[in-house]
């Protein structure tokens, strides 16, 4: 048991040591929800992404007029997201016996490059949907993009200092019960 842990906390509660995806995989005392959470967060991701790289296959033409086409390379893309998330989030979720939560420098490689394959397919189909634009629009189409990338980008900072914020506070929260609890 770490410092600053009650000896009924979750793994998710464990603010003092940190949030562990390994610790509460490993974690048989808390049940089978956190486990179950984890279940869910990976195949709600997988079918999201399968179904995002189906409907950008699909999608042949967007001005005037939406043109969609569903074919034998929607279910490949769809099945191609599919497998390429899945293994994502395996590398993710997957069990290691770090107590340190870390990764080997292989599985580190893996991620980067899942990663950055994951972003380039997602921005793929974006860029390739650009190319009946009118160089009269491309400006306009331009302005959106940044409008949509600097919106995207406040909303993932307030969410990150959020996120910090409630770490913090629950760290400060575990410690006082466990100054309280523990009369001198």
């Amino acid at each position: 048991m770490g410092p600053g842990t009650l000896a009924n906390d979750s793994a998710f509660d464990r603010s003092a040591v940190g949030w562990k995806v390994a610790a509460v995989i490993n974690d048989k005392s808390g049940g089978n929800e956190e486990r179950a959470l984890i279940r869910v967060i990976k195949f709600a991701s997988a079918v999201g992404l399968g179904a995002m790289a189906a409907i950008l296959y699909s999608v042949k033409q967007v001005t005037p007029a939406l043109r969609y086409e569903i074919s034998f390379g929607t279910g490949v893309s769809f099945v191609l997201g599919v497998v390429i998330s899945s293994a994502y989030w395996r590398l993710v979720f997957g069990r290691w016996n770090d107590p340190d939560g870390g990764l080997s420098r292989p599985r580190k490689r893996w991620l980067v490059a899942l990663s950055l394959l994951l972003g380039a397919a997602t921005v793929a189909p974006f860029v390739y949907a650009l190319k009946d634009v009118a160089h009269d629009q491309a400006g306009e189409v331009a302005q959106g993009t940044a409008l949509a990338v600097m919106v995207l980008g406040a909303l993932g900072f307030l969410f990150w200092r959020v996120t910090r914020y409630l770490n913090a506070d629950s760290q400060r929260s575990a410690e006082h019960k466990s100054v309280s609890a523990d009369p001198k």
